[in-house]
């Protein structure tokens, strides 16, 4: 029993760039040295290109910890403040030994992109799982610009309601009328798209149904609601976002307040594309901002203090929390409920889904709630009988 195994070195290339084609050579001599060091008299080892290794050793002399040793060794050796030295192996066992040596390659350097971002994993073993994946995913991207061009794509609305379930508005959700695949919901693909680049185009195409929807409402009277869109944090590095929603607001005619924009906390403390400054002049123009999944991630004061926000989003954690009868959780809730009024800010409060939580939710003032307590995400047209009601 044999395993084909292959390095790589994360952002290799950054090396070279910071402190030349000499360091870049002394690490790979050592990530070669290191590599071979792992190797008995029966493996094959060798460099396929660029920072990347291939070792071919039997099964019974892999030991995971020496290898685990070898990186450590590695990262100890050339970690410095502008860049941390990291190795992630993937790891293939050979099933078939007629299969292509490349093919094996592959399926090693499959298993290391699994790892993705990870810094505290460095060691991935291939399974017919990742294939699969690997497959449906580039199935999935295949498919993209004829389900935009066919409109497979189709907005969702979440009713966003009073703690007396007055409707107010709603959130636009995607959903992908597969022609084969049927109904395809966007933990199956908004995660791919965002990846490989293509959600900005996804994105501007539910921007655009939300908008269109906005105009008819408004034309009929209805200019009372509204409907939150998501703005992807990559929209901010592929297109101009203010350029593209004050154009679809302009063609339509729409009140730009009517059309709440929602970024995700993580998107504002990290953001580098200018998007505190592009913040503020959409609410320049009208526009209400809101921070959505407020307290998944980076949630701190100072984002409350910097950032011109118009309204909070509730990550649903908060939710889960509360029927889990956790006291410091639910004063927390109540907290940012308080401080928000203070600070002239709405808070809409998601992943409500039963009377418990809105009851609670009463008793502290919460003005909006959104959950499957109230209804799950429907079709416009259903939507729209609930305007009628």
């Amino acid at each position: 029993e044999w395993l084909l195994i292959c390095s790589n070195i994360k952002d290799f290339k950054l090396v070279n760039d910071l402190f030349g084609l000499e360091k870049g050579n002394e690490v790979l001599k050592m990530e070669a040295d290191l590599l071979k060091a792992q190797c008995g008299e029966g493996s094959v080892y060798g460099r396929t290109g660029g920072d990347k290794f291939a070792i071919c050793i039997p099964k019974e002399e892999f030991k995971e910890q020496d290898f685990m040793d070898a990186i450590q060794t590695m990262g100890h050796a050339f970690n410095n403040d502008l860049y941390h030295l990291h190795i992630y192996v993937g790891v293939y066992e050979i099933t078939d030994r007629n299969e292509e040596v490349s093919i094996m390659c592959d399926k090693a350097n499959l298993a290391i992109k699994t790892l993705g971002e990870n810094y505290d994993k460095s060691i991935a073993y291939y399974s017919d799982t990742i294939f699969h994946d690997t497959v449906a995913e580039k199935q999935l991207v295949g498919d993209f610009d004829k389900a935009l061009a066919e409109k497979q794509f189709c907005m969702y609305l979440q009713p966003q309601v009073t703690s007396e379930g007055k409707l107010l508005g709603a959130e636009a959700l995607v959903r992908w009328q597969h022609p084969k695949r049927g109904l395809i919901f966007p933990g199956d693909f908004i995660e791919v798209f965002e990846k490989t680049g293509l959600i900005y185009r996804l994105d501007r195409f539910v921007w655009e149904l939300a908008v269109q929807k906005l105009a008819q409402w408004q034309k009929d009277g209805r200019d009372d609601l509204y409907i939150s869109v998501n703005i992807s944090t990559k929209d901010f590095y592929y297109m101009d976002v203010y350029e593209t929603i004050t154009s679809l607001v302009e063609t339509y005619k729409i009140i730009p307040s009517t059309l709440k924009l929602e970024i995700t906390e993580t998107a504002i403390m990290t953001g580098t594309a200018g998007e505190l400054e592009m913040i503020e002049r959409f609410r320049k123009s009208g526009f209400q901002v809101e921070i959505d999944d407020f307290g998944s991630g980076y949630s701190s004061l100072n984002m409350l203090k910097d950032a011109p926000i118009d309204v909070l989003k509730l990550d649903m954690a908060f939710m889960r929390n509360l029927d889990n009868e956790n006291e410091r959780n639910n004063i927390i809730v109540e907290s940012i409920v308080e401080l928000s009024k203070k600070l002239n800010i709405s808070v809409v409060v998601e992943g409500v889904e039963s009377e418990k939580q809105v009851n609670f939710l009463k008793s502290i003032g919460a003005e909006v709630i959104q959950g499957y307590y109230f209804s799950k995400p429907i079709p416009t047209d259903e939507y729209e009988k609930l305007i009628e009601e």
